[in-house]
């Protein structure tokens, strides 16, 4: 003949303990927190790709209005504000002399007009070379 469980016994077999429950609760809260804090990363990382894939979309459309504009153009800086994708942005260019007179490098940099940053950091810099070839002289 077999005996009935005591009464404590059936007790404790019936549930988790209090200090069971708050070792997993604390275990629950590291991991959330571990996921939490990774996702607030990932997405600062997705808003700068964003924000530096439009800096680059503004540096290669003055690059390219450089290139197809008719008229060779002369050594010099200059610059100007546009706005892309909601933003503000800044692009300076500057157009250099090569050791190939029938060559000129061009430097381009983006950065956001409403950085306030000191010094403002540059979000995309590109450099291209035009041909003097088929050009208004």
């Amino acid at each position: 003949m077999r005996k009935a469980p005591s009464r404590s016994r059936a007790r404790r077999a019936a549930g988790f303990t209090l200090l069971e429950v708050l070792v997993a609760v604390a275990i629950l809260a590291t991991a959330l927190t571990a996921v939490v804090s990774g996702a607030a990363g990932y997405a600062d990382s997705a808003g700068y790709l964003h924000e530096k894939t439009l800096a680059l979309l503004v540096a290669h459309n003055r690059m390219t209005e450089i290139e197809l504009a008719p008229p060779w153009p002369e050594p010099g800086n200059s610059n100007d504000d546009v706005q892309m994708g909601g933003i503000n942005w800044t692009w300076r260019a500057k157009i250099s002399s090569t050791p190939d007179p029938g060559l000129r490098r061009i430097d381009v940099s983006v950065e956001k007009t409403d950085d306030k940053r000191k010094p403002k950091r540059a979000y995309a810099e590109l450099t291209g070379f035009i041909s003097r070839a088929g050009r208004q002289q």
